[in-house]
């Protein structure tokens, strides 16, 4: 099962660096890596959230096609610009993925498509989700410990 993500707005960030500041003027514990240019930025994006490593996908997107192909989504107008994220079960990537693009919307006055709630949302609501995910972790990691188990038996 995968998640996704995608940021609408009507400027990019010119760099990783910058969008490296936009997360640090928020005070996310997320580093990003930028051993690519930002414009090259296609598939896994390799990050560390509070010193654990994880990754996940970043691609450019037609925005145009994104509206296009989401008739029942009110998007409030047209947007210029679109960023993909999408994570697997990695609830760490999930985490990293909602606060990289909380940072990231707020940065380039953007907003956010939440494919899991199907609606447009704030940046200020995508930070929000991305530190309930960090809550939930303990009890998503023992979950998985316990079928673990049961399938050993």
């Amino acid at each position: 099962m995968s998640m996704e993500l995608y940021i609408l707005s009507d400027r990019r960030l010119s760099s990783i660096a910058a969008w490296q500041r936009a997360i640090d003027v928020q005070g996310f514990p997320l580093q990003l890596t930028d051993w690519t240019s930002f414009v090259a930025v296609h598939g896994a994006l390799p990050v560390e959230f509070r010193d654990k490593a994880t990754s996940f996908e970043c691609d450019h997107w037609n925005a145009k096609t994104l509206i296009a192909e989401s008739p029942h989504i009110d998007f409030g107008r047209q947007w210029k610009y679109a960023l993909a994220f999408r994570w697997g079960a990695d609830a760490y990537a999930g985490v990293a993925a909602y606060l990289a693009a909380a940072a990231y919307a707020q940065a380039t006055g953007g907003v956010l498509l939440d494919c899991e709630e199907g609606k447009i949302i704030s940046a200020t609501r995508a930070a929000e989700i991305g530190f309930d995910l960090e809550r939930s972790i303990p009890m998503i990691e023992a979950a998985v410990r316990k079928v673990v188990e049961q399938f050993r038996k």
